[in-house]
Formats: C-alpha cells, structure tokens, sequence
C-alpha cells in the first residue's frame, strides 16, 4: 500500500485546526467572564456610592481597585483571543494549503493519465495495417 504523504499532512492539519477552534472558544468564554467581572465591579462601585456615603469612602478604595483588575483580566483576555484568532487563521491557511496541493497532484495524476491514454490510442493507430478501415 502507497503512502499517501499529503494524505497525513491533510490529517494533521485538520487537527490543528480543531484544536485551534477548541482555544478560540475557551478564550472567547474567557474573555466573556472577564468582560461580567467587571461590569460586576462596576456595579457594585455604583450600588455602594448610591447607599451610604460614610462606608462608601471606606470601601472605594477596594472597589477601585478590583474594577482596575477586573478591567485588566478583561484586556489580558481580550489579547488572548486575538491570539487565538490568529492562531485559527493560520491553521487554516495551512490547510488550505494542503488542500490544493491535494488538488494540484490529483490534476497532474489525471493529466498523466489522460497523456497515456492518448498515447495507447496514437500507438494502435500506428499498428493499424494500411488499407484497413478504421474501426466502429
């Protein structure tokens, strides 16, 4: 049995790609939870400034703070994604590539064929004796 190289790589390369889409979509959820925990901290800094002024000064430092992270983790996983996209984008452009270099070797295989069936059909043309009419 011939192996078929390009068979393989086809093979590997669509694992990569599922692979890809499977990190792309932990980075997407990622990021969505990140996106919640600051709209959560966010709130949560309106809802204290909107009850009691006193323990509000106490606590806007903390609220600060965590909306700060919370809007960092938010950009951290923002970049991830993008990374992600990217990721995904080559992945699939290799394969792609592959795909068509697939479809190159199977247009040369047909091309080769075609040549030795034409060649068959030249070389029994040739053998015909002369005087002999052509057939059916």
């Amino acid at each position: 049995m011939a192996r078929d190289g390009l068979g393989a790589l086809a093979r590997l390369r669509r694992l990569e790609v599922a692979e890809a889409k499977r990190r792309m979509a932990l980075m997407l959820a990622q990021e969505a939870a990140a996106a919640e925990r600051l709209a959560g901290a966010s709130a949560a800094l309106r809802a204290e400034a909107a009850a009691d002024a006193t323990d509000w000064r106490l606590w806007l430092p903390r609220g600060l703070a965590e909306r700060d992270r919370a809007a960092l983790a938010r950009d951290q996983a923002a970049a991830r994604r993008d990374q992600a996209r990217e990721a995904l984008a080559e992945a699939r452009a290799a394969e792609r590539a592959v795909e068509l270099l697939r479809e190159q070797q199977a247009a040369a295989a047909r091309r080769c064929a075609a040549r030795r069936a034409q060649a068959l059909l030249d070389d029994a043309a040739q053998r015909r004796r002369p005087g002999e009419a052509p057939g059916p």
